[in-house]
């Protein structure tokens, strides 16, 4: 799983839903570094959420700081069908290839 540059520190406060998903779509750690990689956990709900579980995020953090997320991905964050339906959901038109690896 890649890691995401963030443009700015972002800092997630801990909710009891928000806990639930990071437990849920950060199942290789802790809460707590899930709270610490806030960029890796929104991502990844983004990329891998069901359908309550994003209704749940945006209401909890917003479109803004989701759009940021994605604008911001790094290579490997995101799957093409995911990638696309977030740049649509957003209105980000042309979408973009995917960001891949530089080595």
């Amino acid at each position: 799983m890649a890691i995401i540059p963030s443009v700015k520190p972002l800092i997630l406060q801990h909710t009891a839903p928000l806990d639930r998903l990071a437990k849920r779509y950060i199942w290789w750690d802790t809460i707590d570094w899930a709270y610490a990689h806030p960029d890796t956990l929104l991502a990844n709900i983004m990329d891998l959420g069901n359908w309550d579980d994003i209704q749940i995020l945006r209401n909890q953090v917003g479109d803004v700081v989701l759009k940021t997320v994605l604008l911001h991905a790094a290579a490997g964050c995101f799957h093409a069908r995911s990638w696309d339906y977030w740049h649509v959901k957003f209105g980000i038109n042309p979408i973009p290839p995917l960001p891949k690896r530089k080595y």
